[in-house]
């Protein structure tokens, strides 16, 4: 039985056809954001990633619950969404926002609070499908 579920929680976790990311396993269009990530002011853990291609779902000052963007540090879903950025940068813990000025960005911070610069770990934006 304990085999059992080592192997269903295994098949959960998808892989890209290269062998070297791990992909959400979840169903909707995802986007790997591109490095190198930018440091968001002084925080060891919190980053920047821009992408123009989500520009459209992004929050902004006259909508900021419009993202329905989630954002995945490899399999595992970040959150809350929609975080104040000072609380981002200064708690971390995988708060995130998705914002848009002239292009889309992703202020995020890692789940525990590792150097998403450097703790090899892929950021993936996921647009779920429609149910």
């Amino acid at each position: 039985m304990a085999a059992y579920f080592a192997v269903v929680s295994w098949v959960r976790v998808a892989f890209d056809p290269g062998g070297s990311k791990i992909v959400p396993a979840v169903d909707g269009d995802k986007v790997l954001l591109k490095r190198p990530f930018q440091r968001f002011l002084d925080s060891n853990f919190a980053a920047i990633a821009t992408d123009p291609r989500l520009k459209a779902f992004a929050d902004s000052a006259d909508n900021n619950e419009r993202s329905d963007i989630e954002l995945y540090e490899d399999d595992k879903l970040l959150g809350p969404a929609h975080s104040v950025h000072r609380d981002v940068g200064k708690i971390g813990m995988g708060r995130y926002s998705h914002w848009r000025y002239n292009y889309s960005i992703f202020l995020f911070s890692s789940s525990d609070n590792s150097d998403p610069l450097t703790n090899g770990r892929n950021y993936w934006a996921v647009k779920r499908q429609a149910h």
